[in-house]
């Protein structure tokens, strides 16, 4: 690695003729001018490790602001960093997100010809740096980022033909998880479609009450870092976009939880507590023992009474009615027992939910399959990037490590 050149972010991007942007402050763009229609307007927000994502409530602003304000339009390959909060974050822009607007918590670094942008990118991804970020932003209560912290980022830049031949490497990787994630996203469509088609056939409304076994708020935990005598413990940051993720969990001693509170495949899991979390439903489809705190209800279905998948579904359809039914002040709304139970769920006739059910059923298996796959490539991606960003893996043995699994 004799030729990796030891610089810093800014002087790739300046010596190049790149340029950095930090977004638009209120007096360029007034809160009026944003919308729910339009071009996406990204932020900390919408910025996550390596990607952009929009979020429900991402603003957008019309044609005549960017045209406007043309200086703040991404472009495909600049990086985007979020400038406030969680300030270890960039994403590289993406081939269909260019046109996207920098909103005002971003700043965005746009690199020369001469230089691989994705490279950059991934290495930005890398522990160190975000490790750097951190300990370099601004501020102990809100961390913030600007221009001048960038430019000091330090970056080991080999050759282009190795930028490239790194970038591809890991994009390759990446390539593969987003497919999976469009299969995984054709199946949930899919599965709605047929819920949908299903209570056209005929359908019959119950009270979540009368079709369940089980209503009731996880445990109170007693957190432990052992593995045996544990069990594993979800909370409402593992209940997201109507799925559940096992990195937010922790582990709680076995005394803690009743048998009836071990969490049972098909069973719904319901954030019960504070705005902005409460409401968000999952389906519980893993054979782990698990279980979930007290923030989170958990529904078991009555399989006398009705199908379990079919139900399940029902319930996810019902998301945005579940949000409403909090009750408090703000930061302390609650979702009770009893209005959770009291709900109105319109399921298919019961005739047809069991084909119903196992055809879902079958669809939620092929999604968490390739779900499941993602987190393999990912924590192989995630391993193979320091390796390679630091030179100490050659990108053809990269190559052969990848070939069972691509």
């Amino acid at each position: 690695m004799t030729d990796w050149e030891q610089t810093t972010l800014g002087e790739v991007v300046l010596e190049g003729g790149g340029s950095f942007k930090t977004g638009p402050f209120g007096t360029t763009l007034k809160a009026s001018e944003y919308s729910s229609h339009g071009v996406p307007v990204i932020s900390v927000g919408e910025v996550a490790y390596g990607s952009l994502v929009l979020r429900r409530d991402t603003p957008r602003v019309s044609s005549e602001v960017t045209t406007r304000l043309a200086e703040y339009v991404l472009r495909k390959g600049d990086i985007v960093f979020g400038r406030k909060g969680a300030v270890d974050r960039s994403a590289w822009v993406q081939p269909n997100q260019e046109g996207w607007f920098l909103g005002s918590d971003g700043i965005r670094a746009r690199l020369a010809s001469s230089v691989d942008s994705k490279f950059v990118a991934y290495q930005l991804q890398g522990p160190h740096i975000r490790e750097w970020l951190l300990q370099h932003a601004s501020g102990s209560t809100l961390l913030s980022l600007n221009q001048t912290t960038l430019s000091r980022v330090p970056l080991l830049v080999p050759p282009l033909r190795d930028q490239q031949a790194v970038a591809e490497v890991l994009g390759s990787l990446d390539e593969k998880i987003a497919a999976n994630t469009r299969i995984a996203a054709t199946s949930a469509g899919l599965s709605r479609a047929l819920f949908e088609d299903a209570l056209q056939k005929g359908s019959v409304e119950s009270l979540l009450s009368d079709v369940t076994t089980l209503v009731s708020r996880g445990v109170t935990p007693a957190y432990s870092e052992d593995a045996v005598g544990t069990t594993m413990i979800l909370n409402q940051k593992c209940v997201r976009g109507q799925r559940v993720s096992l990195a937010p969990s922790r582990r709680t001693n076995d005394s803690k939880v009743r048998d009836d509170k071990i969490l049972l495949v098909n069973d719904v899991l319901v954030n019960s507590t504070g705005q902005g979390t409460l409401g968000r439903v999952a389906r519980w489809t893993r054979d782990d023992r698990a279980t979930t705190d007290s923030h989170i209800s958990i529904v078991r279905f009555n399989a006398t009474q009705t199908n379990p998948v079919a139900a399940g579904y029902g319930l996810l359809r019902m998301q945005q009615s579940i949000e409403e039914l909090g009750e408090g002040s703000t930061g302390q709304t609650e979702l009770s027992r009893v209005d959770l139970g009291n709900l109105r769920v319109l399921l298919p006739a019961r005739e047809h939910q069991d084909k119903l059910g196992a055809r879902l059923s079958e669809l939620s298996q092929s999604e968490d399959a390739h779900l499941a796959e993602n987190e393999t490539l990912a924590a192989t991606r995630d391993a193979l990037l320091p390796q390679l960003m630091s030179g100490k893996l050659r990108v053809k043995n990269a190559e052969k490590s990848l070939a069972g699994v691509l």
